[in-house]
Protein backbone atom coordinates (compact mmCIF):
# COMPACT_ATOMS: atom_id res chain seq x y z
CA UNK A 1 0.00 0.00 0.00
CA UNK A 2 1.44 3.39 -1.16
CA UNK A 3 1.19 6.48 0.86
CA UNK A 4 -1.43 7.87 -1.21
CA UNK A 5 -3.48 4.73 -0.75
CA UNK A 6 -3.02 5.16 3.32
CA UNK A 7 -3.60 8.91 3.52
CA UNK A 8 -7.31 8.17 1.54
CA UNK A 9 -7.98 5.12 3.60
CA UNK A 10 -7.41 6.94 6.63
CA UNK A 11 -9.52 9.60 5.39
CA UNK A 12 -12.32 7.00 4.93
CA UNK A 13 -11.79 5.73 8.02
CA UNK A 14 -12.57 9.16 9.49
CA UNK A 15 -15.12 10.71 7.50
CA UNK A 16 -16.93 7.22 8.32
CA UNK A 17 -16.42 7.72 12.50
CA UNK A 18 -17.84 11.13 11.79
CA UNK A 19 -21.06 10.37 9.82
CA UNK A 20 -21.72 7.70 12.91
CA UNK A 21 -20.85 10.22 15.53
CA UNK A 22 -23.87 12.87 13.25
CA UNK A 23 -26.14 9.74 13.26
CA UNK A 24 -25.52 9.10 16.77
CA UNK A 25 -26.74 12.61 17.70
CA UNK A 26 -29.55 12.42 15.25
CA UNK A 27 -30.54 9.54 16.60
CA UNK A 28 -31.00 11.49 20.29
CA UNK A 29 -32.46 14.26 18.75
CA UNK A 30 -35.24 11.17 17.26
CA UNK A 31 -36.70 11.03 21.05
CA UNK A 32 -38.91 9.54 21.67
CA UNK A 33 -38.33 6.36 19.60
CA UNK A 34 -40.19 4.21 21.72
CA UNK A 35 -43.02 4.33 24.11
CA UNK A 36 -42.64 6.44 27.70
CA UNK A 37 -43.57 5.14 31.15
CA UNK A 38 -44.95 7.46 33.64
CA UNK A 39 -44.82 6.22 37.78
CA UNK A 40 -47.28 8.10 39.77
CA UNK A 41 -46.14 7.53 43.52
CA UNK A 42 -49.08 7.29 45.28
CA UNK A 43 -52.07 4.89 44.78
CA UNK A 44 -54.92 5.80 42.34
CA UNK A 45 -58.04 8.45 42.26
CA UNK A 46 -56.03 10.87 43.83
CA UNK A 47 -55.27 14.13 42.63
CA UNK A 48 -51.67 13.30 41.03
CA UNK A 49 -52.95 10.05 39.58
CA UNK A 50 -56.03 11.80 37.83
CA UNK A 51 -53.65 14.97 36.59
CA UNK A 52 -50.94 12.30 35.61
CA UNK A 53 -53.08 10.39 33.43
CA UNK A 54 -54.88 13.00 31.95
CA UNK A 55 -51.45 15.05 31.06
CA UNK A 56 -49.70 12.17 29.94
CA UNK A 57 -52.88 11.15 27.73
CA UNK A 58 -52.47 14.87 26.56
CA UNK A 59 -48.52 14.70 25.78
CA UNK A 60 -48.95 10.87 24.07
CA UNK A 61 -50.93 12.62 21.23
CA UNK A 62 -48.11 15.35 20.94
CA UNK A 63 -44.95 12.93 21.03
CA UNK A 64 -46.69 10.27 18.94
CA UNK A 65 -46.06 7.22 21.65
CA UNK A 66 -48.01 5.77 23.96
CA UNK A 67 -47.02 6.87 27.57
CA UNK A 68 -47.97 4.08 30.11
CA UNK A 69 -49.40 5.35 34.02
CA UNK A 70 -47.88 3.28 36.38
CA UNK A 71 -48.83 3.56 40.72
CA UNK A 72 -45.75 2.75 42.36
CA UNK A 73 -47.21 3.29 46.28
CA UNK A 74 -45.00 3.13 49.46
CA UNK A 75 -42.41 4.69 51.49
CA UNK A 76 -42.84 8.24 52.64
CA UNK A 77 -44.13 11.09 50.68
CA UNK A 78 -44.37 8.59 47.75
CA UNK A 79 -40.01 8.03 48.00
CA UNK A 80 -40.50 4.05 46.87
CA UNK A 81 -42.15 5.42 43.30
CA UNK A 82 -39.60 8.51 42.85
CA UNK A 83 -36.78 6.56 43.86
CA UNK A 84 -37.71 3.81 40.92
CA UNK A 85 -37.52 6.90 38.21
CA UNK A 86 -34.87 8.09 39.80
CA UNK A 87 -32.17 5.07 39.48
CA UNK A 88 -34.05 4.32 35.78
CA UNK A 89 -31.58 5.88 32.96
CA UNK A 90 -32.10 9.83 33.13
CA UNK A 91 -33.38 9.48 29.29
CA UNK A 92 -36.87 10.97 29.57
CA UNK A 93 -38.56 7.49 29.27
CA UNK A 94 -39.80 6.94 32.73
CA UNK A 95 -41.27 10.37 33.65
CA UNK A 96 -42.04 10.73 37.70
CA UNK A 97 -46.15 12.13 37.98
CA UNK A 98 -45.63 14.14 41.13
CA UNK A 99 -47.43 17.07 43.64
CA UNK A 100 -45.58 18.71 46.26
CA UNK A 101 -45.85 16.16 48.89
CA UNK A 102 -42.66 13.81 47.80
CA UNK A 103 -40.63 17.31 48.39
CA UNK A 104 -40.64 16.47 51.95
CA UNK A 105 -38.69 12.74 51.07
CA UNK A 106 -35.41 14.47 51.54
CA UNK A 107 -36.35 15.27 55.13
CA UNK A 108 -38.38 11.99 56.12
CA UNK A 109 -36.25 9.38 54.12
CA UNK A 110 -32.64 8.73 53.90
CA UNK A 111 -32.60 10.16 50.09
CA UNK A 112 -30.80 13.43 49.47
CA UNK A 113 -32.35 14.43 46.46
CA UNK A 114 -33.72 17.86 46.63
CA UNK A 115 -35.69 20.19 43.91
CA UNK A 116 -32.24 21.31 42.62
CA UNK A 117 -31.83 17.83 41.20
CA UNK A 118 -35.44 17.66 39.75
CA UNK A 119 -37.04 19.92 36.63
CA UNK A 120 -40.67 20.32 37.21
CA UNK A 121 -43.71 20.67 34.84
CA UNK A 122 -46.74 21.95 36.91
CA UNK A 123 -49.49 21.49 35.30
CA UNK A 124 -52.41 23.17 37.68
CA UNK A 125 -53.93 22.80 41.78
CA UNK A 126 -56.73 22.81 43.72
CA UNK A 127 -57.71 24.17 47.12
CA UNK A 128 -57.59 22.33 50.15
CA UNK A 129 -60.88 21.30 52.44
CA UNK A 130 -61.14 19.55 55.74
CA UNK A 131 -64.24 16.97 55.13
CA UNK A 132 -66.13 15.05 57.49
CA UNK A 133 -67.72 11.94 57.09
CA UNK A 134 -71.36 12.55 56.83
CA UNK A 135 -72.87 9.87 58.78
CA UNK A 136 -69.97 10.90 61.54
CA UNK A 137 -71.68 14.71 61.09
CA UNK A 138 -75.44 13.66 61.86
CA UNK A 139 -73.79 11.11 64.75
CA UNK A 140 -72.16 13.74 66.63
CA UNK A 141 -73.61 16.76 65.93
CA UNK A 142 -70.57 18.00 63.84
CA UNK A 143 -71.79 19.73 60.46
CA UNK A 144 -69.48 22.96 60.59
CA UNK A 145 -66.43 24.16 61.44
CA UNK A 146 -67.75 25.46 64.96
CA UNK A 147 -69.50 22.33 66.07
CA UNK A 148 -65.69 20.72 65.58
CA UNK A 149 -63.71 23.34 67.39
CA UNK A 150 -65.99 22.95 70.26
CA UNK A 151 -66.32 19.00 70.38
CA UNK A 152 -64.94 17.63 73.45
CA UNK A 153 -63.89 14.18 72.29
CA UNK A 154 -61.46 15.16 69.58
CA UNK A 155 -59.02 12.17 70.64
CA UNK A 156 -61.94 9.78 70.01
CA UNK A 157 -62.04 11.09 65.84
CA UNK A 158 -59.31 9.56 63.08
CA UNK A 159 -58.02 12.06 60.35
CA UNK A 160 -57.09 10.45 57.21
CA UNK A 161 -54.24 11.62 54.66
CA UNK A 162 -50.88 10.63 53.27
CA UNK A 163 -47.56 11.21 55.26
CA UNK A 164 -45.71 13.73 54.10
CA UNK A 165 -46.42 17.31 52.12
CA UNK A 166 -48.88 19.94 52.33
CA UNK A 167 -52.48 18.41 53.47
CA UNK A 168 -49.96 16.43 56.23
CA UNK A 169 -48.57 20.08 56.72
CA UNK A 170 -51.64 21.45 57.69
CA UNK A 171 -53.53 18.67 59.15
CA UNK A 172 -50.01 18.45 61.64
CA UNK A 173 -50.43 22.50 62.48
CA UNK A 174 -54.16 21.39 63.43
CA UNK A 175 -53.56 18.73 65.84
CA UNK A 176 -50.23 20.83 67.24
CA UNK A 177 -50.22 22.02 71.01
CA UNK A 178 -48.65 25.73 70.17
CA UNK A 179 -51.46 25.66 67.03
CA UNK A 180 -54.94 24.27 66.94
CA UNK A 181 -54.62 21.68 69.88
CA UNK A 182 -56.64 19.58 68.78
CA UNK A 183 -55.95 15.88 69.26
CA UNK A 184 -56.74 13.87 66.03
CA UNK A 185 -55.48 11.08 65.06
CA UNK A 186 -53.66 10.58 62.33
CA UNK A 187 -53.52 7.98 59.78
CA UNK A 188 -51.83 7.23 56.74
CA UNK A 189 -52.57 5.80 53.70
CA UNK A 190 -50.73 5.65 50.36
CA UNK A 191 -52.44 8.58 48.17
CA UNK A 192 -55.52 10.70 48.70
CA UNK A 193 -58.07 8.38 46.78
CA UNK A 194 -57.54 5.28 49.20
CA UNK A 195 -57.20 7.99 52.45
CA UNK A 196 -61.02 9.59 50.96
CA UNK A 197 -62.42 6.33 50.26
CA UNK A 198 -61.36 5.62 54.19
CA UNK A 199 -63.02 8.29 55.22
CA UNK A 200 -66.53 7.96 53.25
CA UNK A 201 -66.67 4.08 54.64
CA UNK A 202 -66.84 5.73 57.86
CA UNK A 203 -64.60 2.79 59.15
CA UNK A 204 -61.08 4.07 59.21
CA UNK A 205 -61.31 7.67 59.46
CA UNK A 206 -63.65 10.11 60.45
CA UNK A 207 -61.88 13.20 59.03
CA UNK A 208 -59.77 13.87 55.15
CA UNK A 209 -57.98 16.71 53.96
CA UNK A 210 -57.75 16.52 50.34
CA UNK A 211 -58.05 18.64 47.65
CA UNK A 212 -61.62 20.00 46.26
CA UNK A 213 -60.88 18.36 42.99
CA UNK A 214 -60.19 15.01 45.03
CA UNK A 215 -63.45 15.30 47.52
CA UNK A 216 -65.95 16.91 44.60
CA UNK A 217 -67.90 13.78 43.91
CA UNK A 218 -68.47 12.76 47.68
CA UNK A 219 -69.67 15.92 48.11
CA UNK A 220 -71.96 16.65 46.07
CA UNK A 221 -73.55 12.82 46.90
CA UNK A 222 -73.46 14.54 50.21
CA UNK A 223 -70.96 11.39 51.57
CA UNK A 224 -69.07 14.43 53.12
CA UNK A 225 -69.24 17.35 54.47
CA UNK A 226 -66.75 20.13 53.73
CA UNK A 227 -65.90 21.70 57.01
CA UNK A 228 -63.13 23.96 56.48
CA UNK A 229 -60.99 25.66 53.48
CA UNK A 230 -57.53 24.85 54.43
CA UNK A 231 -56.31 28.41 53.95
CA UNK A 232 -56.75 31.97 55.33
CA UNK A 233 -59.69 32.83 53.67
CA UNK A 234 -63.48 31.31 53.47
CA UNK A 235 -64.20 29.07 49.98
CA UNK A 236 -67.60 28.73 48.42
CA UNK A 237 -67.72 25.04 46.91
CA UNK A 238 -70.08 25.83 43.82
CA UNK A 239 -69.75 22.57 41.81
CA UNK A 240 -72.76 21.11 43.18
CA UNK A 241 -76.49 21.68 43.24
CA UNK A 242 -76.42 24.62 45.65
CA UNK A 243 -73.33 27.13 47.02
CA UNK A 244 -71.51 25.83 50.16
CA UNK A 245 -69.61 28.28 51.96
CA UNK A 246 -66.45 27.40 53.43
CA UNK A 247 -65.02 29.14 56.55
CA UNK A 248 -61.08 29.35 56.51
CA UNK A 249 -59.32 26.80 58.95
CA UNK A 250 -58.21 30.33 60.27
CA UNK A 251 -61.46 31.25 61.61
CA UNK A 252 -60.96 28.38 64.24
CA UNK A 253 -56.81 28.43 64.35
CA UNK A 254 -55.43 31.65 63.75
CA UNK A 255 -52.08 30.80 64.43
CA UNK A 256 -51.82 29.28 61.28
CA UNK A 257 -52.44 31.81 59.58
CA UNK A 258 -48.74 32.55 59.82
CA UNK A 259 -47.65 29.49 57.62
CA UNK A 260 -50.14 30.35 54.96
CA UNK A 261 -51.16 30.97 52.17
CA UNK A 262 -49.76 26.75 51.15
CA UNK A 263 -50.67 25.66 47.64
CA UNK A 264 -51.35 22.48 46.39
CA UNK A 265 -49.82 21.58 42.90
CA UNK A 266 -49.62 18.54 40.36
CA UNK A 267 -47.89 17.79 37.50
CA UNK A 268 -44.39 15.48 36.34
CA UNK A 269 -40.79 15.79 37.15
CA UNK A 270 -37.66 14.14 35.51
CA UNK A 271 -34.30 14.26 36.90
CA UNK A 272 -32.37 17.48 36.34
CA UNK A 273 -29.57 15.87 34.10
CA UNK A 274 -31.96 14.51 31.51
CA UNK A 275 -30.86 15.23 28.15
CA UNK A 276 -31.85 19.53 27.03
CA UNK A 277 -32.82 18.55 23.81
CA UNK A 278 -35.20 15.56 25.75
CA UNK A 279 -36.14 18.25 28.10
CA UNK A 280 -37.03 20.76 25.53
CA UNK A 281 -39.60 18.01 23.38
CA UNK A 282 -40.83 17.58 27.02
CA UNK A 283 -41.59 20.81 27.17
CA UNK A 284 -43.10 21.56 23.98
CA UNK A 285 -45.46 18.85 24.62
CA UNK A 286 -46.66 19.60 28.06
CA UNK A 287 -47.29 23.49 26.50
CA UNK A 288 -49.40 22.02 23.66
CA UNK A 289 -51.00 19.73 26.12
CA UNK A 290 -51.95 22.15 28.24
CA UNK A 291 -53.12 24.55 25.50
CA UNK A 292 -55.42 21.67 24.27
CA UNK A 293 -59.29 22.87 24.92
CA UNK A 294 -60.13 19.87 26.82
CA UNK A 295 -57.90 20.43 29.56
CA UNK A 296 -59.72 23.83 30.21
CA UNK A 297 -62.56 21.58 30.88
CA UNK A 298 -61.09 19.10 32.76
CA UNK A 299 -59.07 21.67 34.81
CA UNK A 300 -62.72 23.11 35.35
CA UNK A 301 -64.60 20.11 36.16
CA UNK A 302 -61.30 19.14 38.88
CA UNK A 303 -62.22 22.80 40.60
CA UNK A 304 -58.19 23.74 40.06
CA UNK A 305 -56.52 26.28 38.54
CA UNK A 306 -54.16 25.64 35.50
CA UNK A 307 -50.24 26.55 36.55
CA UNK A 308 -48.93 25.73 33.21
CA UNK A 309 -45.00 25.97 34.52
CA UNK A 310 -41.74 24.33 33.18
CA UNK A 311 -38.28 25.19 33.68
CA UNK A 312 -36.96 28.06 35.71
CA UNK A 313 -40.31 29.15 36.61
CA UNK A 314 -41.91 26.19 37.46
CA UNK A 315 -38.31 25.10 39.73
CA UNK A 316 -38.84 28.17 41.60
CA UNK A 317 -42.33 27.61 42.43
CA UNK A 318 -41.36 23.76 43.48
CA UNK A 319 -38.13 25.21 45.57
CA UNK A 320 -40.50 27.54 47.52
CA UNK A 321 -42.79 24.79 48.35
CA UNK A 322 -39.99 22.92 49.44
CA UNK A 323 -38.56 25.03 51.70
CA UNK A 324 -42.28 26.28 53.18
CA UNK A 325 -43.37 22.25 53.80
CA UNK A 326 -39.67 20.68 55.49
CA UNK A 327 -39.46 23.92 57.58
CA UNK A 328 -42.94 23.68 58.98
CA UNK A 329 -42.24 19.94 59.40
CA UNK A 330 -38.99 19.98 60.95
CA UNK A 331 -40.24 22.41 63.21
CA UNK A 332 -43.42 20.61 64.32
CA UNK A 333 -40.89 17.46 65.19
CA UNK A 334 -42.14 15.58 61.73
CA UNK A 335 -38.99 15.16 60.07
CA UNK A 336 -35.61 12.71 60.89
CA UNK A 337 -33.41 14.68 59.12
CA UNK A 338 -33.03 18.36 58.96
CA UNK A 339 -33.65 20.31 56.14
CA UNK A 340 -30.51 22.47 56.47
CA UNK A 341 -28.52 19.74 56.08
CA UNK A 342 -30.01 18.47 52.98
CA UNK A 343 -29.36 21.94 51.60
CA UNK A 344 -32.65 23.50 51.72
CA UNK A 345 -33.26 27.26 52.81
CA UNK A 346 -35.61 28.07 55.45
CA UNK A 347 -38.15 30.36 54.06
Amino acid sequence: MNRMTKVLAMLIIVMVAVTAVFAEGEKESAYPERDISAIVPFGQGGGTDVWARKVMEAMSKELGVAITVTNVTGGSAGSIGISQVWTSPHDGYVLAGTSETPLTIPVTTPITQTSKDWDYFIAGGSPGLLCINAATAQKLGLRTLADLAAYGNKSDLKIAGTTGGLWFALASLVTEKSYGNWPLTWVSYPGSGPAIVATVGGIDADLVVASAGEVKDYIRSGQLIPLAHMDGSAYTFTASAAPINIPAITSAIPAIGKYLPLQQWLGFKVPADTPDDVKAKLTAAFKAAMAQADMVTFAKDQIAVIFNKTGAEAKTMAQKSESNLCWILFDLGKTTYSPADRGIARP
